[in-house]
């Protein structure tokens, strides 16, 4: 290996650091937990623990206001993923239901030795991921469609779910 080669494998690699440092800052700017980023071959999933207590619900919409504002004023948060459109749908005035958007096999976690992606009682930001449907061997996310709390999970992990079956309801009060 050349020197020059040495030295552009090493502008590479501090690049990558800086990138990841950027989005390490965007989760602490807007209190993130979790954050997803896709740059062509390149994707990063960075996640954290919440402190206990560390949202309160009529913050929520407040924080994902920021943080859109956040993505936004960003250049190189445009590879944010996007997961699969859940619709929600109005059951009384400050609860979403949300339903599958595909037939499949529902899935609560990331994988069966992990941990749900939520649970109930937990504070969720709009397009934070809550499941994710199989169909056909792709893996769809499921995401929340407004800020809120996990009300009820209405789909067991690993079950067949059908087209606009509930699998979510989340409280979207100010007072959830």
């Amino acid at each position: 290996m050349t020197t020059n080669e040495t030295n552009g494998t090493a502008d590479a690699m501090k690049q990558r650091r800086e990138n990841i440092l950027d989005l390490l800052s965007i989760m602490d700017e807007g209190d993130l937990t979790a954050l997803r980023f896709k740059d062509g071959q390149v994707e990063i999933e960075l996640e954290r623990k919440p402190a206990a207590g560390a949202l309160s619900s009529s913050a929520l919409p407040l924080m994902a206001e920021r943080v859109g504002q956040l993505l936004n004023a960003r250049e190189d948060a445009t590879g944010v993923v996007a997961g699969a459109a859940s619709a929600p749908v109005a059951g009384e005035d400050d609860a979403s239901v949300v339903r599958s958007p595909m037939v499949g096999t529902f899935y609560a976690g990331p994988s069966p030795d992990e941990d749900p992606f939520v649970k109930v009682g937990q504070e969720v930001l709009t397009g934070q991921t809550l499941a994710i449907v199989e169909a056909m061997k792709m893996m769809n996310e499921i995401t929340a469609p407004a800020p809120g709390v996990i009300t009820e999970v209405l789909a067991d992990n690993g079950t067949q779910v059908e087209y606009d079956q509930p699998l979510f309801r989340i409280s979207t009060s100010a007072n959830a």
